[in-house]
């Protein structure tokens, strides 16, 4: 799963969400945007240090008139509070809001409406937060929503493709994950960080050879990644080798003791163990 960020800086905070009646209204319309670009900035600064602190303050924030920016900051500390199913109804909210310009900028008079970027973004964040939350039809929907704004072959398009194929896997479409990352591998041979992906979509339907190529550039590239001695294991056990899948994941928990791919490891051999138990036995 990519980490979930930020997307407006520098883009909704083109003018100030803040500025309101009273001693905000002498202040000159730069430093309105300043401001209002800096709270945001700290707001979501706060979410990763202390979310609930981040969520009282965007909540503040929002009964100043805060708009889009204070909600977007509500939402990204629901998510480090693990609340993904909240953040991810939120985060929806606010595209379909910043589609017609509801909470945006006011500028020369007119409300500002978010362009097809900024709102493929804010549906790609409300995508990994369902996906996050177990909801993967509705990360399907919203991961559809965001690639029907922007060409596949952008960046930004790629970028959607790779959180369409992560998407696809937790559903066991792996084939539609495989042919995802692939289209964007070929666009940008530079994305070697997706080889471990193509590596596990490719094992998902049975093309061992394809997941040992994209494994074994990926080691090549990330010598040290714990990801992808959990992967080797995956593979060796689909490729029936219990015994080197062992190896692959003792020797993942040996260099990595912490952390969810340890974690993986662990909950691997403690199955391969009880399956292997009976033949023991016999």
């Amino acid at each position: 799963m990519k980490y979930l960020h930020s997307i407006l800086i520098g883009a909704v905070l083109t003018t100030s969400l803040v500025a309101s009646a009273g001693a905000k209204a002498t202040q000159s319309s730069q430093n309105s945007q300043n401001s209002g670009e800096d709270r945001y900035a700290a707001c979501i600064a706060m979410t990763t240090k202390s979310p609930d602190k981040a969520i009282d303050l965007a909540l503040e924030w929002q009964t100043e008139d805060g708009g889009v920016p204070a909600r977007h900051c509500e939402a990204l500390g629901l998510i480090q509070l693990k609340e993904y199913a909240e953040a991810a109804a939120r985060l929806i909210g606010l595209a379909d809001d910043m589609r017609v310009g509801r909470g945006m900028p006011v500028r020369a008079g007119k409300r500002m409406a978010a362009n097809a970027g900024l709102l493929a973004d804010m549906y790609s964040q409300a995508a990994n937060a369902w996906l996050l939350a177990g909801e993967v039809i509705r990360a399907e929907d919203a991961i559809t929503l965001a690639l029907s704004l922007v060409s596949g072959d952008s960046p930004q398009g790629r970028e959607l493709l790779v959180d369409r194929a992560r998407i696809a896997a937790a559903d066991h479409d792996f084939g539609l994950a495989l042919t995802d990352l692939e289209t964007v591998l070929k666009a940008d041979p530079n994305r070697t960080d997706i080889l471990i992906l193509i590596a596990s979509a490719a094992r998902g339907i049975g093309q061992y050879s394809r997941a040992e190529d994209a494994l074994s550039a990926y080691r090549h590239s990330y010598p040290e990644s714990s990801a992808a001695l959990l992967e080797l294991g995956n593979l060796r056990h689909a490729q029936g080798l219990p015994g080197d899948a062992r190896k692959a994941w003792l020797e993942l928990l040996r260099d990595f003791s912490d952390g969810p791919d340890a974690d993986a490891a662990r909950a691997n051999l403690e199955k391969l163990d009880v399956h292997l138990e009976p033949e023991k036995k016999n």
